[in-house]
């Protein structure tokens, strides 16, 4: 009962999540050789970052009763159970990310900028006068093109302006690098959809299992997971390519077992944590290769 509370806390708080993020773009200081000078700094924003972008949007929608209360999962019951310390140490780690700003390259704010930007309208009506204006998180089938687009730019772009790494001399690299993360990210999020189509259709929220099934939303992602391992051999990045290759052959095999009857921790715990299993196959092989 103790261990399942703490797993609760540890996913449904999003600290999970954020660590994985942290943890894929550490993955690009790694297999890229960037300059590590301003690691911790760059790693700590995105982390509380991260916290503060899921928990304001969730704390956000509870607020305006955006979700039903005749539909709320067990995450969501989590969270209002928890909300004021939640919401207190969303508010902490926003402001410790915002400290972490001034000590990084003042060029990252070119994408910091949207970054934000993109987070805030993912749950915030795009005209607020406009009663009827929709968020980006509402528009038909955008809502996981947002979430990948926000992850590339934060795993790839941002430690790559932030070195002030070569990207003239490296600019096919770095948008092949971009696409090969978009593609996977867009992959681990689609059983998200598959978890939520019984609420997302009761919302009213379009997406790609309900408009092409179960079936054929899992085939994609296996899809667009086997054009990520294509994307990996064309980039440089020397042995990390074997490691890479078996972390995406055993995120598919997470993928297969996929269905809208799995528990959300499977989803948030192991879905979502295939980025940790990418994370570590390099890790092991930098320490025994």
């Amino acid at each position: 009962m103790l261990i399942r509370s703490i797993i609760k806390l540890f996913i449904f708080s999003n600290l999970f999540v954020s660590f994985c993020v942290t943890a894929f773009t550490h993955l690009t200081y790694i297999i890229y050789n960037l300059p590590k000078n301003n690691l911790p700094v760059v790693l700590l924003m995105i982390f509380c970052f991260t916290f503060f972008s899921y928990n304001g949007q969730r704390i956000f929608r509870l607020n305006k009763k955006i979700l039903r209360k005749d539909n709320l999962s067990e995450h969501i019951q989590w969270v209002i159970q928890h909300k004021i310390g939640l919401t207190l140490s969303t508010v902490i780690f926003g402001l410790i990310g915002f400290l972490c700003t001034l000590f990084i390259d003042p060029y990252c704010y070119l994408l910091l900028i949207p970054i934000g930007s993109l987070s805030f309208f993912y749950v915030v009506p795009l005209t607020p006068i406009y009663k009827r204006s929709p968020t980006l998180r509402s528009i038909p089938y955008l809502k996981i093109i947002v979430i990948g687009i926000t992850w590339c730019i934060t795993i790839i772009w941002l430690p790559m302006l932030e070195t002030r790494f070569s990207i003239g001399m490296a600019s096919t690299s770095l948008l092949l690098s971009m696409v090969q993360v978009f593609l996977y990210v867009l992959a681990i999020t689609l059983p998200f959809d598959i978890r939520d189509i019984k609420c997302d259709k009761v919302s009213h929220l379009k997406t790609i299992p309900q408009l092409i099934g179960i079936k054929n939303t899992l085939i994609f992602s296996e899809l667009l997971l086997a054009s990520s391992m294509l994307l990996i051999y064309f980039l440089p990045i020397g042995i990390y390519f074997y490691p890479l290759f078996l972390g995406h052959i055993i995120t598919m095999i997470i993928i297969a077992l996929t269905n809208e009857k799995r528990n959300e921790i499977f989803y948030a715990g192991w879905v979502e944590g295939t980025v940790i299993i990418l994370y570590s196959s390099v890790i092991i092989s930098d320490l025994f290769f």
